[in-house]
Order: C-alpha cells, then sequence, then structure tokens
C-alpha cells in the first residue's frame, strides 16, 4: 500500500518505521528537513518536506495515489484540513488525529466523514479507557475486550511461584483448554510460542480466553487484584481529564498533582469531587501530604516517562500496591517492567493499532499494538476460498509469526485447537509479530 503521513514528531516518526517493517510503501511528510533527511538515511521510507495544509505539497508528496493518508500533527485542524485536501486530490482512506474530545464524540465523526476524514484518532481518550480497564481488571497490565466481551484478551506478568513458571505450556491445563497463550513478551523478545515453550518467572503473557473462564485464569495467574477506594494522579494533561470523565459517579476518592496553577484551576471547576493539588508532580512531600501512603493506586500521567517512573517508585516505597505510568520512549518500558510498575501507557502504541487495522481492512477498530511495538492482535473475518478455510487449524502449518487464537460464530465466542475448522465468515482471533502483515491477509483474503 501506498501511505502518505503528515507529521514528523515521535508519533508520525514511529507508524512510518512500524509500517515499513511491514513492507509498505511510506512517504513521512514534515517541516524540519534536517531531520528527514537523518530519517530517510537510517529507515526504510521515504521521506519529504513540506506543509500538511498545502495542496501542492500534498500532491507532490504523493497523496493523490495514496491508499491511506494519516495525518498526525500537533495541530488538530492542520491534520482535519490536510485530510480533507488529501482526500479531494484522490487518497482513498484519510486518518486525522485530534486532541479535543468532542472531535470524537456524538455526530461530530459522522460530519468529519462527509469532509473526507474516515477515522479519528484520539489517543488521549484511548489512553483513559485502557487505564479505566485496569482499575476495573488489576490483576492483568492489559485488558482487550473482542466483539462485545464475546472473547476477552489478558496481558498477565508471571511471577515466582505462579503455577505457569517453569512450565512447557502444554502441561498448564487438564482436560479442556480455556484459554490460549499467544505472545510471549521476555525482556525484549516477543515469541509466537508453541507447545514446547517453557514460561519464565518475569515473562508477560498474552491469553485469550472466555469471558466464562475469566475467573479460573484468574485464579491460575495467582489473583492480585485489589478493589480501589483511594487513587492519587500525577499529572493533569488531557489523558487525566478523560479518565477523571469516565471515572465520574464511580465513588472512587482521587487526587490529582499538578504544576500549572490555571490548569489546576479549571481542573477543579470541571470535577469538584476530585480533590486537584498545585504543587510539583514528583513532590514527595506534596505526595505525603495528600495521602499517598492511604492510596491503592498511582497514576503518574505527566509527560515526562522518567518522572513518571520514578514518582511510581516513590508511591511503592510508600506501601501503594498498584502502579500505573505513561511512558512514551520504547527505550524506559522494559526498565519500568523490571521496576514492577504494573502498567504501562504509550499513545503512540494505541495510535499504531488503529492504523493497522485500516490496513488489514477490518470494519471495526480491533486491532491493538502489544508488547510496545513488536505484536498486534486483530479480529479478521475468514473470506470464502481463502486458505484459513481450506482444512482443520492443526492441518495449515500456519506460518511463523502469527498465531490463531479463538474465534468468533453466530456471535459466540470459542477457544480454537488443532482439529477447528474455520468457516467462512468466522471472526477469528490472531496474534502476529510485527513484519508478519502480509501472512495474515495471504491466509485471509
Amino acid at each position: 500500500m501506498r501511505i502518505l503521513i503528515a507529521g514528523d514528531g515521535e508519533t508520525g516518526t514511529h507508524l512510518a518505521k512500524m509500517l515499513s517493517v511491514e513492507n509498505q510503501d511510506v512517504v513521512l511528510m514534515g517541516s524540519d528537513r534536517a531531520r528527514l533527511q537523518e530519517l530517510d538515511a537510517s529507515f526504510n521510507f521515504q521521506t519529504a518536506v513540506g506543509s500538511p495544509v498545502s495542496a501542492a505539497d500534498l500532491e507532490s508528496g504523493g497523496a493523490a495515489l495514496a491508499d491511506l493518508f494519516v495525518a498526525v500533527t500537533p495541530d488538530d485542524n492542520a491534520n482535519l484540513v490536510a485530510c480533507e485536501l488529501a482526500k479531494g486530490l484522490g487518497a482513498r482512506k484519510c486518518v486525522a488525529r485530534v486532541d479535543n474530545p468532542e472531535f470524537s464524540q456524538g455526530r461530530v465523526p459522522e460530519l468529519f466523514r462527509r469532509l473526507g476524514v474516515d477515522v479519528t484518532i484520539y489517543p488521549e481518550g484511548s489512553a483513559a479507557e485502557s487505564i479505566r480497564q485496569f482499575i476495573d481488571h488489576n490483576w492483568v497490565s492489559d485488558w482487550i475486550s473482542l466483539q462485545d466481551d464475546e472473547i476477552v484478551v489478558v496481558g498477565v506478568r508471571v511471577q515466582h511461584g505462579s503455577q505457569f513458571a517453569g512450565r512447557r505450556l502444554r502441561d498448564l491445563t487438564q482436560g479442556p483448554r480455556f484459554f490460549h497463550v499467544a505472545v510471549i513478551k521476555r525482556g525484549e523478545r516477543v515469541i509466537i510460542p508453541r507447545g514446547d515453550d517453557e514460561v519464565q518467572a518475569g515473562d508477560t503473557l498474552y491469553i485469550s480466553t472466555l469471558p466464562d473462564h475469566i475467573e479460573q485464569l484468574h485464579d491460575l495467574c495467582g489473583g492480585g487484584s485489589i478493589r480501589p477506594g483511594r487513587i492519587m494522579v500525577t499529572g493533569a494533561g488531557r489523558i487525566t481529564e478523560n479518565l477523571l470523565r469516565l471515572l465520574s459517579g464511580s465513588g472512587l476518592s482521587i487526587t490529582v498533582i499538578d504544576p500549572d496553577r490555571e490548569r489546576c484551576r479549571e481542573m477543579a471547576f470541571r470535577f469538584p469531587d476530585a480533590v486537584i493539588v498545585n504543587a510539583r508532580s514528583n513532590d514527595v512531600v506534596t505526595m505525603k501530604e495528600e495521602g499517598v501512603e492511604q492510596c491503592d493506586m498511582f497514576l503518574a500521567l505527566t509527560g515526562s516517562s522518567e518522572a513518571n517512573i520514578v514518582s511510581c517508585m516513590v508511591a511503592r516505597e510508600h506501601g501503594v500496591r498498584k502502579t500505573v505510568a505513561r511512558i512514551e520512549e520504547f527505550q524506559y518500558v522494559e526498565e519500568a517492567e523490571s521496576l514492577a510498575i504494573d502498567k504501562i501507557v504509550n499513545k503512540k502504541q494505541l495510535n499504531a493499532g488503529i492504523v493497522m487495522n485500516m490496513l488489514l481492512g477490518s470494519d471495526s477498530a480491533t486491532t491493538q499494538c502489544l508488547a510496545t511495538d513488536k505484536a498486534e492482535v486483530t479480529v479478521t473475518v475468514a473470506a470464502e476460498g481463502s486458505r484459513i478455510v481450506s482444512r482443520p487449524i492443526g492441518e495449515l502449518s500456519l506460518p511463523a509469526g502469527l498465531t490463531i487464537a479463538g474465534l468468533m460464530r453466530d456471535g459466540t465466542g470459542r477457544m480454537v485447537e488443532g482439529r477447528t475448522l474455520v468457516k467462512p465468515g468466522d471472526k477469528v482471533v490472531v496474534f502476529f509479530l510485527t513484519g508478519s502483515l502480509a501472512k495474515v491477509k495471504r491466509l485471509f483474503k
């Protein structure tokens, strides 16, 4: 596919790198000539200097021939106008990143579609929803609901003494299998495992299961869930704003600390049930005065990954049982996991999942990136005449880098095994490593 990305910041650059690994024809457009020259020399994608709101620059960058146009500059209005221009020039699908929550609510997305914006990405809203899921299901690091909860994917970190540790996958269950370990993240490695692979303490397992078996899986994984009553948050940005909106009426006692006085006044006016404190986000004295030692959960959501990691360490030292850190730099993810931070939030992952979903041609936003930037999970419809429906799964000799972890048939989720035969129209849960997108498409199309 021909893909034009407008915006050479961290989000646009990450998308260009990931999509180029998938062997897509990618052009990254931006205004920083020196940065673009460096990227062009270092990675397998092209660059173009230009403005996203210039029709001439978009045409020069290849918008007229683009199968997908993605606008991820920091300016909402520029992204929306760029999509309208790109669609007018001939781009088939257009995606705009927006930071204003009103742009993703009610009838607004439909109005944008009439103007040429097929999909809006609102990463702050997606990040807040991910954190809300963790508050509800805090025994896992990730909770992904597929097809209205017909199948659930969870990320579980294996502790020393766990029933998983030191055992081969084929030996984990007796009788009918009620879950599927689809991905093992071990340090920087991401593995699509087979039955002979052994689970080690410290691994993060991505497991698919059915809603009826969640409690069984919870018990097998060793539990570790809490019912939070008090939560402390550092950083009063858009993610925190969206989270407070989601938690309105939940009965939780929430304290937010932020150094921006005007922002604190605005948040206090919008969310009178929360305690808003104007202080440095990493001020230990303020954290203690505001009762961090009585909190059940600590959320570090400032714009600094380093400060968020340190804040979570301080919170843990003061007895907080569950911690969440916003970390945008992938180089810090492994370090954060080794420090027992329970959940990591990364907006670039959330953006990438939506774009990958469009490359797969799915009807709904089901694709999500797992294990930093090295694996994805998606729901794909099995087409009549495709290879996936030709014989039972165990006889397909699935290519390396992907696994089938479940399916939905007639609105009901099912686990799969070697003798399972996928039927045309089934919605199939597929885990695949970054770089294996073409294999997935060949299997299902």
